[in-house]
C-alpha cells in the first residue's frame, strides 16, 4: 500500500490548481476534488484487485497491470492538463506584474507535471508488483 503514496504529490498539484484559480467556479473547483479522489480510489482498488487475483510473475498479470496503469496515466494527465492550461490563460490575463511569474510557474508545473505524472505511472506503478 505504500507505493500509492506516490500520487500524493500529483493531487497536491492538482488540488492547487483548483484552488488557486478563482476563474472557476465552486461547482467546478469540488467536481474536480471529486474527480481526482474517486479516480485515485478506483485506480488503488482495480490495481490491488489485479494483484490478489493474478500470480505476480505471470504475463496476465503484467498485461493487465499494464492496461490498468497506461489507462490510469492518460485519466490524470489529461484534465490536469487541461486544468493547469486553463489556469495558465487564465492568469495571462491578470495584472501585468504578477502576470509572468505565474506563468513561468504554470510552464514550469506543466513540464513538472508531465514528467511526475510519467515517472510514477509508467516506472514506478507500472513495473511495480
Amino acid at each position: 500500500m505504500l507505493e500509492y503514496f506516490v500520487l500524493l504529490p500529483l493531487m497536491v498539484v492538482v488540488f492547487y490548481y483548483l484552488y488557486m484559480a478563482a476563474v472557476f467556479p465552486n461547482f467546478i473547483t469540488y467536481a474536480g476534488y471529486a474527480y481526482f479522489l474517486i479516480l485515485t480510489l478506483v485506480f488503488v482498488i482495480l490495481r490491488e484487485r489485479i494483484k490478489s487475483n493474478y500470480d505476480l510473475e505471470s504475463v496476465t498479470y503484467w498485461e493487465k497491470n499494464s492496461v490498468l496503469v497506461d489507462t490510469m496515466m492518460w485519466l490524470y494527465i489529461i484534465p490536469g492538463f487541461a486544468l493547469i492550461i486553463f489556469a495558465l490563460v487564465y492568469w495571462f490575463k491578470g495584472k501585468e506584474g504578477r502576470r509572468y511569474k505565474q506563468i513561468i510557474a504554470s510552464v514550469i508545473g506543466l513540464i513538472l507535471f508531465f514528467i511526475y505524472n510519467y515517472a510514477i505511472f509508467e516506472l514506478f506503478l507500472g513495473y511495480s508488483r
